[in-house]
């Protein structure tokens, strides 16, 4: 359980990520990290609904927690059950349930409810599964960031959020990299030296820039850019 100094960090901090994901349209961020990355996503989502606005999760890792949004609601004096109201969970248990939520379900079903923003935990967590042959895991994350590709295209922005861990066999590891290459930024959160959580702007494509605290205030503003996250 995070400390009460943690938790207000990262609390003041997805305010600002939502802020930020939420304008201009057409977006794919990577989000990962300590386990508090799905807290922070939960948050960054329960912001965003409690605007108005409508999500779509994909959920393969068993992430989703409603009482998180729950809490969310009640500090901010908003209607429970109308924040959940704006969010759709659709779970794959196996990696091709994956490939069919997000590449054959997820573009059709966000047309559907007017939604411009999904959500996917754990993408690859399915893909890590030994039972799949890497072959086919592999032509899954293809397709898969195909269609992410194609739906930023039509002005849908799309959160990756899944934690940092090594997996056995060693090659399998190259998916996370295959997908980090893929997106438009990635942010790590890890913890400080302080025990505090700290998001970093690690990547941001065709930027090869050492990885780096973000800075109060800083941004890049840009064509097809949001400001870059404010650290706190």
């Amino acid at each position: 359980m995070p400390s009460v100094q943690s938790t207000s960090l990262v609390r003041s901090s997805a305010q600002n990520m939502a802020q930020a994901f939420r304008e201009p349209r057409g977006k794919v961020y990577l989000l990962y990290g300590d386990n508090l990355v799905f807290q922070f996503s939960h948050r960054i989502g329960a912001s965003l609904a409690g605007q108005g606005g409508s999500i779509a999760v994909v959920d393969g890792a068993n992430r989703f927690d409603v009482h998180a949004v729950v809490r969310f609601a009640q500090e901010r004096r908003l209607d429970p059950e109308a924040l959940l109201d704006r969010l759709y969970i659709s779970r794959g248990f196996t990696c091709y349930q994956m490939e069919a939520a997000v590449a054959e379900r997820l573009p059709g079903f966000l047309k559907q409810i007017g939604s411009h923003t999904a959500f996917i935990f754990g993408l690859l967590d399915t893909l890590y599964d030994e039972q799949a042959p890497l072959r086919d895991v592999r032509a899954i994350l293809k397709r898969v960031v195909s269609t992410l590709n194609t739906m930023k295209d039509e002005g849908i922005s799309i959160l990756l959020t899944c934690s940092d861990w090594r997996v056995h066999p060693e090659e399998r590891n190259q998916l996370f990299a295959e997908l980090k290459r893929s997106v438009d930024r990635v942010y790590r959160l890890e913890m400080g030296e302080e025990k505090t959580p700290q998001l970093y702007l690690e990547r941001e494509r065709h930027d090869a820039a050492v990885p780096r605290p973000l800075k109060k205030g800083e941004n890049t503003d840009g064509k097809n850019r949001t400001n870059v996250h404010k650290h706190y």
